[in-house]
């Protein structure tokens, strides 16, 4: 990434840490039911908030002109540069909690990558994910050679496939001839 030029850099809603604030409630509330919460629920209450803004201040994604780069976590830390020619598709979820709070998030999903896990990376509270995703894909789309309109000029294997196509209409319409 230090050769590498940013085109775009996420920044992220600071609503996103009330988010994951109560979705640690919501997760300890349950364990109350396990007998755990009853002691994790104080804990998490007293702590959480400290975590949930560690958290916040560790989480980066830059967009660069060949990769996304991204960076989450402090206990566990989670670093990962991914092509952009691997990336299979973005998408945005919302949910109940994520609505009540006025946040989606992406889902970076890579080819051979996420297996059964469901997504590679889960990116919550971008401010305009839509924006985001969109500079994502544009880009992705321009360093696979194919143009957003997917134009047979840009990319030479479109050419080579379009005089094929072309090639065969005109035996088929001999044929037709015939």
């Amino acid at each position: 990434m230090e050769n590498e030029r940013a085109l775009l850099k996420a920044e992220f809603d600071n609503k996103v840490k009330m988010y994951w604030f109560w979705q640690g409630v919501w997760l300890h509330v349950i364990l109350v039911f396990a007998l755990i919460g009853i002691v994790s629920l104080p804990a998490w209450l007293l702590g959480g908030w400290w975590l949930v803004n560690k958290r916040y201040e560790e989480m980066s994604a830059t967009l660069t002109e060949t990769s996304i780069h991204l960076r989450k976590g402090f206990i566990t830390r989670i670093e990962k540069t991914i092509p952009l020619e691997k990336i299979q598709d973005l998408g945005m979820r919302t949910g109940p909690l994520l609505n009540m709070f006025g946040l989606a998030s992406i889902q970076i999903e890579t080819a051979g990558g996420s297996g059964q896990q469901g997504s590679d990376m889960v990116l919550a509270g971008v401010v305009s994910p839509e924006v985001f995703r969109n500079a994502v894909l544009a880009q992705r789309e321009k360093v696979s050679g194919r143009s957003v309109g997917g134009q047979e000029g840009d990319n030479p294997t479109l050419a080579v496939l379009a005089e094929i196509r072309d090639s065969l209409g005109r035996i088929e319409g001999l044929l037709s001839k015939e």
